[in-house]
């Protein structure tokens, strides 16, 4: 990777990810949830935490189903961060996308789990945003892959 992350081949070395061929089903019902979450998180009637997490939910689905097609899942903890981390392997995402989406990873932890504040109309907007953009990027890897 130019991004100076390491290769799949080493995280699944380290054991961060497991190579497992890719499982066709499992991408069609990852990306059908990505499109149905990215969908309702551009709804202006739910609140900006809602359509916070339905971006990142559907962000997460589209960054599995990337790392999926290429014969690889996460191995285990900390799984979430590695698939945003290796999205310029998986999706050919640049490094201002992946980058964006592992901070709102960071986001989202903060307020599930430290009860940071929730996230703001502008931090929703912004990620549904960056989600979207993701999506174009997996779809035309996905095309170009078969």
């Amino acid at each position: 990777m130019s991004s100076g992350k390491p290769s799949l081949e080493n995280l699944a070395r380290a054991q961060q990810l497991n190579a497992e061929p890719p499982a066709g089903e499992q991408i069609g019902r990852l990306l059908a949830s990505a499109e149905a979450q990215l969908r309702d998180s551009r709804n202006p009637s739910l609140s900006a935490p809602s359509r916070f997490m339905l971006a990142y939910n559907a962000a997460h689905a589209l960054a599995l189903a990337a790392l999926r097609a290429t014969g690889y899942r996460p191995s285990s903890a900390g799984h979430r961060k590695i698939i945003f981390q290796v999205l310029a392997t998986t999706s050919g995402a640049p490094a201002e996308l992946w980058l964006a989406l592992d901070k709102y990873h960071d986001r989202r932890n903060a307020s599930e789990y430290e009860g940071a504040p929730p996230a703001s109309t502008m931090e929703a907007e912004d990620l549904v945003k960056l989600t979207g953009e993701l999506h174009r990027l997996v779809l035309a890897r996905l095309k170009k892959a078969n």
